[in-house]
Order: C-alpha cells, then structure tokens, then sequence
C-alpha cells in the first residue's frame, strides 16, 4: 500500500516536471549557462583588462587587510591622456588636511593630483561573512537564481489548478486512482521541494564552474589562484547557508504558496487578481481607516528575501538568525496554511469548471 502511493506521489511529481519543463527545468539550465559564459569571455580577454584587473585585486587586498584604498588620478593639461593609480595606506596612518581659505574661482588649477580616499564603513550587528571572503560573491549568484525560482514559482502555482480546470483535463485525472489531497500536496510539494532542489543543485553547480573560472582569470594574470580564490571560500559555511536556508525560507512561505494555490482553485478567469487584489485591497482599507499596517506585517514576515521580517540577506542561514526567529508568527502561518489547503481540496473536488 505504501508503495503504490509512493508511487503515484512519484508519478505525478514526473508528470509535474514533464508540463512545466520549460521553467523549472531548462530556465535554470540556460540562466547558469548564460553567466557561465560572460565569465568565460571574461577570462579569454584578461590580457586587454590587467591594468584594470590589477587594481581591482589591489583594492580587494587592501580591504582583506584593513587598509582603506587611495585612487589617485592625475590631470595636467601638458598631456593628452592621463593614467589612473591606485596606493593604499593604513587608516591610522591618515591625516587630514585643513584648508584655510577656499581658493577663487579665478585660482582653480585642474592640473594637479585628485585623491578619492573612501571611509571604512562600520560593521552592521552582526557579520555574515568575513572580511576577504569570496564568499558574498557567490551569494549573490546564487540569489539570482532564487530570483527566478519565485517568479517562476508564483506562476506556476497560481496556474496548478487552474489551467486543467480551464482546459477540461481535471475530468480525466478524476477518472484516475488519485486523490484530490495527492494532487493538491504534490503540486506544493514540487513548489516547495523539488523547483527549489533543481534550482539549487544549478547553483551549486554554476558556482563552483565561476570559482574554476575566478582561479583561471587569476593564473592568466600572473597570481597564485590557491591563496587569491581558493583560500577565500569557505565551502563548509557555503552549502550550509544556501541549502540550510531554504529549509528555512520554505517553512516561512508556505502559506503564501498555500495562498496562491486557493487563488488557482478559486478562480474562474484570473488567478493573478483573486490572488492579489483581495490582499493589497485590505492593506489599503486597513492603511486608510486604522492607519495600521498589521496586514502588510503579516504577509511581508512570509514573503522569500523578507522571511521573519528581517533584511534580504536573511533568505540564508544564520545562526543568530535562528534566534530572533519569531516562531509564533511561523507557526501561525503553517496553520493559516493547513486551512488554506483543506479549502483547496474541498474546490478541487467539487469545482471542475474554470
């Protein structure tokens, strides 16, 4: 018995995949392909940018050190072209200069050494990386990808039960051995799990082909790939902040997924405007007539990149995330979710017409 239903649960996960190729499957696949090529082309023409290469690395050193990077562009006009520099120095090495008098307009003399010496900013509460880690870097590749996986999620379920109602394919998987709760957990399943395991798995992927590619750059300009690249990341801490924290992130948004499927099983032209009209209708009223914003609170706390309410950066795993966390307002939602699918399958037994 278990197996059979293990089964069908993988059959329909299949089918899933097989309807939805296009934007589960191949998006992610041409996106890394795409970046992965930009960053080949990157390392085939190096040669044309190692003066600019150079003192990029330069700056990232420097702020691996602790040292604030000086730019320093000299204009005469005695020459046709003039040459950007880069030194660095020790903050506490740094002086500032008084001018005692503004100069005339008449006395300004362009021909002279321009310094741009930008201030060390102060760290935030707590760090999520630390300094020299190439880590952020990849990060942010990988929260392009997550990007795309919300968009593509957010289509997909607002058309899971609505395009077989629309296209009369509901009257078929009627007549097979499935129950309405089997379609309705694997169609949030495959939004929950499976879309965001692809998606992952390509980043992932990508990431560790642009860190092949970083060490290659790197070699071509003369550099030690190992301690530049390789020293500054952090595997460990990567893998476990990435797929971590969409364990996490998928505990936060069930409800809004859960709410978006009820807006596909309810709808009757658009599933978009069930789904989001209802929703900034209320925040309006409410905004309007309390001046409150509990609403906005509520659906912010379980929206991707804002989980918790708390900053983007927080998509990922944090050990101090962890611990301002408030798990009554996570728990509220997988409840107010439970509730939302049991009114999912109740339309999906009895409603068959879009």
């Amino acid at each position: 018995m278990t197996s059979t239903r293990s089964l069908r649960l993988f059959t329909l996960v299949q089918k899933e995949l097989q309807e939805n190729r296009l934007s589960l499957i191949w998006t992610p696949l041409v996106v890394a392909a795409a970046l992965c090529l930009l960053m080949l082309l990157s390392v085939m023409f190096a040669s044309r940018i190692t003066a600019m290469s150079d003192t990029f690395l330069e700056v990232i050193m420097a702020e691996e050190m602790g040292i604030s990077p000086v730019i320093t562009i000299e204009l005469d006009d005695n020459h046709t072209a003039s040459s950007p520099s880069s030194d660095s120095r020790s903050v506490t090495d740094m002086q500032v200069q008084s001018v005692e008098e503004p100069l005339a307009e008449e006395e300004w003399d362009f021909s002279r050494e321009w310094r741009f010496e930008p201030e060390l900013r102060d760290k935030p509460a707590y760090e999520a990386e630390q300094v020299g880690s190439l880590n952020p870097v990849f990060h942010l590749v990988h929260s392009l990808l997550l990007i795309i996986l919300m968009l593509v999620t957010v289509s997909y379920l607002l058309g899971s039960l609505f395009n077989d109602r629309k296209d009369r394919s509901i009257l078929f998987w009627k007549s097979m051995p499935v129950s309405e709760w089997e379609e309705v957990l694997t169609r949030l399943g495959v939004a929950l799990v499976v879309a965001p395991g692809i998606y992952i798995a390509v980043s992932l992927l990508l990431q560790l082909a642009l860190l092949l590619l970083a060490m290659l750059l790197v070699w071509r300009m003369e550099l030690d790939p190992f301690d530049t690249v390789l020293a500054n990341v952090r595997f460990a801490d990567l893998l476990l902040r990435q797929v971590g924290g969409w364990v996490m992130t998928a505990l936060w948004v069930a409800p809004v997924y859960a709410w978006l499927m009820l807006a596909s099983a309810w709808a009757r032209r658009s599933p978009f405007m069930v789904a989001f009209a209802p929703v900034i209708a209320l925040m309006l009223v409410e905004s309007l007539m309390l001046g409150s914003r509990y609403v906005f609170t509520a659906v912010s706390n379980h929206v991707p990149f804002f989980v918790g309410g708390q900053s983007s950066d927080n998509i990922y795993f944090h050990s101090m995330f962890w611990k301002q966390f408030d798990f009554v307002s996570l728990f509220a939602g997988l409840g107010f979710a439970a509730i939302l699918l049991l009114l999912c399958v109740y339309l999906r037994r009895y409603r068959f017409e879009a």
